[in-house]
């Protein structure tokens, strides 16, 4: 009772508004991270109680692009938040993406970035492109007699995810887990999403895993995260098994060949399962998410979907030529509706939190002390009217010069948008892949529209807002996501024709 007297009216931040239950207890966040709408809430929350919001009882988030800037600046007093510890629980070792020591991130940092080099993602784009043709051919129905017809819906959600889990097998360890063409480990696809939601979930109460009640509560989650760990352990054992005998280049045997250049330190087998695990994720999950979201947002804008198609015919006559390079780079409209798509569909639509250090932090002129968790919310700071007119439409021309494109947007408007964009995060967090994951999901979007036409199911809505979903997910035109830290969803249901 102590406790919470303090927490609701002494605690340092107490004076700033937020749900009565979030004062005392992190289990208002617990309770939105299992319903997988934090992200909506977050938007909700801001809408009601403005830019500062306490959403728990040592947990602050900032919905404003000058918060963006400063939290995750290199040089803020923060640091990753203790709730990323979580991963260390399942993996026995931190990661690029949850190690807390600012020395030992950037010493992690460096061996990734040396090991994700020109040569290494170079090397890895044929196979990428072996499974871009497979996945296109499967887009269609089997039989001759059907092949001038639209095809039978395909789920988007489930093709896009096959087709990046493959890339990723691939491209990291030289050996996909075949859901493109076998039945047989797709469950694996699952797996990762609820991993990453089991991870999120126990991370804002540890004391969960400490008293055992994971598996009470939560317990599709919680063996979620084992089993992501197990497919992380069991692939990169095998990887190591292989390394005489692999010579074609891929991600985890850069890893294995890597040292930090500073320090001469190279990854122990636990690190490297870990960082693994992380480059699963973030080479399938978020980028399937991306050109899934994309597809879904160019066919409910039709509009849209012609003038990239006009594009993409432009700059690629021949269809094998649409691969990473000069022309890909070219299609600034293409470039644009993925980065849109990302606005309206981030991948992390919640919070990634930071704790303030000694000596405690000032952001929007306010002061923050040590111990609190700071963050920005990404999918309410990217629906926001002040950054993004029309914050709940799709107009991927806010992405482009007036210079570029007849339709751009000036210079100012422009730079305000980019200034609350943070899809692929920002300062010295920002993802190391970035450049590789819009090549491809540029590369799988614009062979989509060369080579087919594409409708949506009729007979399906799936992917679609309804206000029977529940409060936030009422609009027809918005993809609908769950957040599990990275984001869940169905749909859409999708047909192809060639054109």
């Amino acid at each position: 009772v102590t406790v919470i007297i303090y927490r609701i009216r002494l605690h340092p931040l107490s004076k700033y508004p937020g749900p009565y239950l979030a004062r005392f207890t992190d289990w208002y966040s617990v309770y939105h991270c299992a319903l997988g709408d934090r992200h909506i809430d977050f938007y909700r929350l801001h809408q009601r109680y403005g830019p500062i919001v306490r959403y728990g009882p040592h947990r602050i988030s900032i919905n404003t692009n000058t918060a963006l800037r400063d939290v995750y600046h290199v040089r803020a007093n923060v640091q990753r938040s203790t709730l990323f510890n979580v991963f260390s629980h399942f993996f026995k070792v931190s990661t690029v993406l949850t190690t807390i020591s600012r020395k030992v991130h950037v010493s992690k940092r460096r061996i990734m970035t040396e090991a994700l080099n020109a040569t290494t993602m170079k090397g890895t784009e044929e196979v990428t492109l072996e499974n871009i043709r497979f996945f296109c051919d499967r887009m269609l129905d089997a039989s001759p007699e059907k092949s001038r017809e639209w095809s039978s819906g395909r789920n988007m959600t489930l093709w896009c995810g096959w087709l990046l889990t493959d890339i990723s097998g691939d491209a990291i360890f030289h050996k996909s887990w075949n859901m493109l063409r076998s039945t047989e480990n797709r469950d694996i696809f699952h797996i990762l999403g609820e991993g990453a939601g089991g991870l999120v979930m126990v991370g804002h109460m540890p004391d969960i895993l400490k008293l055992k009640i994971d598996r009470i509560l939560f317990r599709k989650a919680t063996e979620g995260t084992y089993k992501y760990q197990k497919v992380a352990a069991e692939q990169s054992d095998w990887r190591l098994q292989q390394a005489e005998n692999i010579k074609d280049p891929d991600i985890f045997g850069s890893l294995m060949n890597t040292k930090d250049p500073e320090t001469g330190r190279s990854l122990t087998r636990e690190e490297l399962i870990g960082e693994a695990g992380f480059l699963i994720i973030a080479g399938s999950d978020t980028t399937a998410s991306a050109v899934t979201a994309t597809i879904f947002y160019l066919l409910h804008y039709p509009q849209c979907l012609e003038i990239a198609r006009k594009e993409v015919d432009q700059h690629f006559p021949n269809i094998e030529d649409i691969r990473s390079g000069e022309s890909l780079t070219a299609c600034k409209y293409l470039y644009a509706c993925i980065t849109e798509a990302m606005r309206l569909c981030p991948s992390v639509g919640g919070i990634t939190p930071r704790e303030v250090m000694d000596g405690g932090i000032v952001i929007d002129n306010q002061e923050f002390p040590a111990g609190t968790e700071l963050g920005v919310p990404h999918y309410a700071l990217q629906h926001m009217e002040e950054y993004f007119p029309q914050p709940f439409s799709y107009v991927p021309t806010r992405w482009l010069l007036a210079s570029q494109h007849e339709d751009g947007v000036p210079l100012e408007e422009w730079k305000l948008a980019n200034s609350a964009f943070a899809a692929f995060g920002v300062g010295r967090t920002q993802c190391i892949g970035k450049v590789q994951a819009y090549s491809r999901a540029m590369t799988i979007i614009a062979r989509l529209l060369r080579l087919f036409d594409m409708r949506l199911d009729p007979d399906s809505s799936i992917g679609e807002g309804n206000p029977v979903l529940g409060e936030g997910r009422h609009r027809k035109n918005e993809f609908q996501t769950w957040d599990q830290f990275t984001s869940r969803h169905d749909g859409p249901m999708v047909q192809f024709r060639p054109r």
